[in-house]
Formats: C-alpha cells, structure tokens, sequence
C-alpha cells in the first residue's frame, strides 16, 4: 500500500457544489476538509499531465494512463483506499457522532452516547436509542478531530475524549476582496465584486491519501488542487493503514461476544441511495461488502450534505445527492459465530453506494455496549 502526502505551498480554498458567480453579493465560503474525489481528480490530472498530454488522454494514445487513469468516460484501475488529515506529522480522525461535545471549565470534552431500549412511543423505527447523562449544554461534534492514538484509546475503552481538535484550530484564514476581469478589453467588469476566505494551516498540515491499487507517483511533485488550481506537494511512501493492533482486534472480538453489539464508524463521507440508510439496508439488516448481514439497532448520523460537481465528460451538472459525514457511526447487532467474520474489516472497508474507488465511505468496525441505567434520552 502506498501512502502519498499532499503539503499545500500557498493558501487553499474548496468550493462546495454551489455555483459561484461574481457579484456585487458573491460571498464565497469554502469547505473544508476537501471531498475525497476532489483528492482524486486532483492526483488523476497530475499523473495523467506528467506522463502524458491530455490530447493523448483524450485519444487514449498511452497505454500506461489509461490502464491507471481511465479515459474520459471511465476510471481506471487508481483507487483511493482512505484520504485522511495530518497535522504535525499526526493523523487525525472524525470525531465519531455517538460522541456529546461540552464545555466545562474552559475544555472542550467528548462523552461517549450510550445504547439502551426506550420503551417510550417514538416517531422513529426500532427500539433503540442513544443516551446521554450529562447536562451541560452541547457544542456541535462537526468539524472536531481527535489524534489516532487517543481516537483508539477512547473508542477501544469507550471513554470521553479528552484531546479534541475543532478545524479552525487548525487554519488560519486569509480574506481575498477581487474583481472580474474581461480579458478580453483588458478590464475589470463592472459590478462584479467578490470575496472569499482562503485558508493555510497554522502549523505543517497535510492531506495523506492511501491507495493500495496505484501507479508510481515518484515523478509526480506537485498535484493543483481546488480553487485557483493552487498547488501542492506530493510526496510517496511505502506505508499501510491499519488502525488496530492483533492486541486490540483480540480485545474487540471479546467485548463484541458479551455484548453482541458493534459500530461501524464511517472515517470518511458516504453517499447511500436511501439517504440516511446504505442502499444495502433491507428495512432491518445491513449488507456488508463481505456478504456479512448485521442487523442495525441504531444510528449517530450527521446532518447530510449535498454532493455534485461538474460532468467534464457530458459538459453538465452531475445530480445532485445527499452525502452522510464522516464520524457517522451505526450501532449493529451481531450473531452468534459472526464476530471473526465482521472483525475481518476491522481495519477498513467501503460503505457506499458510489464512489467507492475516490475514497468515499471508507469505516472501521469498533465494539458498542448497552446501557443499564435509566438516563436522559437525547433525541
């Protein structure tokens, strides 16, 4: 597996799938972190421009692009496996959603939901609910990030969350106030003000993409990537993503045997037909990539997303979809002789029903528990 680090040399920004015109009213405001086909496009269009022009692109002249690149109309065999966020040499993870930001004392903490049955007549299907004793006032869990160690650490034992990370922690923005240019009188256009806010990391940030069906990058140094086609840094090692140890996976099978019960994380966005839901949910149980079916019990998700873009091969927009977050989590029921069989994606697996392959709906399993005391339902 191949492990390709991306360093911006300047500011950035990422547009989302609105449409953005100059104006006297034009606010533009990025997002961040970056979608992961963004990532991809990015690192096609700069495999495909060092090894190639795009006239030989287009006319699939080269064999070497096409088997990795595709063509104009189909992709080829590059995949992305997992694009995460590095800052200050670290990996940082979502904040899982089944996780209740507060603020205390001037810290911001993250205290695990609980799963337990409600009794009580609800307007949403099953029984089962995520709970929360705490009665500080909550702070949204969007945005926040947690370093790999203590992401594991807090999940595997299923405690609060201590070191957290919102995005603006991370960047420093920069307001831009520009015009529209006619080039061709060589003027400004009038009435066509705009401004926008571009952002840098306040110390070394990088986005680190893991691929283990790639071609060699090495000649690739620099990738243009979102507004401005601004660029940055590409670096390649030798390196696999694997988030638990043979120790903590041994762990996690005999926490999921007494409860039955695990969670499917999602690290990276999702675009399910059924919104909310995986295409593979039948009403009651989820199908795995592996044939496995869970029964799902409960669901943390975050507020969907719209996903789109630009169709270069058809010259229109793409449709528009829903897109569930990262840090989504969904509680699971698992069968008796089932733990080996879902542990065997432990370590990561695609649950999406599109774009697989850029990277999107890329989760990790983890071990859930039921509560037994009676606490206050969070709806």
């Amino acid at each position: 597996m191949k492990k390709l680090t991306l360093k911006p040399v300047d500011t950035f920004f990422f547009k989302n799938h609105q449409v953005t015109e100059a104006g006297n009213d034009t606010a533009m405001d990025g997002i961040f972190p970056p979608r992961p086909n963004t990532i991809y496009g990015a690192l096609r269009a700069a495999f495909i421009h060092e090894h190639a022009t795009f006239e030989e692109f287009a006319q699939q002249r080269n064999e070497k692009v096409k088997k990795w690149m595709g063509t104009q109309n189909e992709f080829g065999e590059f995949q992305i496996t997992y694009c995460g966020l590095e800052y200050n040499k670290t990996l940082f993870l979502p904040l899982p959603l089944d996780y209740q930001v507060v603020e205390a004392d001037e810290k911001t903490i993250a205290y695990p939901l609980q799963l337990k049955k409600d009794t009580q007549l609800s307007s949403q299907p099953g029984k089962w609910r995520l709970f929360s004793s705490r009665n500080e006032k909550s702070k949204s869990s969007s945005q926040q990030y947690v370093p790999i160690q203590h992401w594991k650490e807090a999940v595997l034992q299923q405690q609060p969350i201590h070191h957290l990370s919102h995005a603006a922690q991370m960047l420093s923005g920069e307001e831009k106030l520009g015009i529209a240019l006619n080039y061709q009188e060589r003027k400004a256009e009038e009435h066509y003000l705009y401004r926008m806010v571009k952002w840098r990391f306040k110390e070394e940030g990088a986005f680190v993409v893991y691929t283990s069906s790639s071609p060699d990058f090495s000649a690739v140094k620099f990738a243009r990537i979102g507004g401005e086609n601004r660029p940055w840094i590409v670096k390649q090692n030798e390196e696999v993503f694997s988030l638990w140890t043979e120790e903590e996976l041994q762990k996690l099978s005999e926490q999921i045997q007494k409860t039955n019960i695990a969670k499917i994380i999602l690290l990276a966005p999702a675009i399910w037909e059924n919104g909310s839901r995986p295409g593979s949910f039948d009403g009651e149980h989820i199908k795995l990539p592996n044939g496995l079916k869970v029964e799902l019990l409960a669901a943390a998700i975050g507020r969907p997303e719209l996903y789109g873009g630009w169709d270069i091969a058809n010259h229109r927009p793409k449709p528009r979809k829903p897109m569930v977050p990262a840090g989504s989590v969904l509680y699971v029921k698992v069968q008796e002789g089932q733990v080996t069989e879902l542990l065997s994606l432990a370590n990561g697996f695609h649950l999406t029903d599109e774009g697989a392959h850029e990277g999107f709906g890329f989760a990790v399993i983890a071990s859930g528990k039921q509560m037994e005391e009676e606490l206050s339902c969070i709806r």
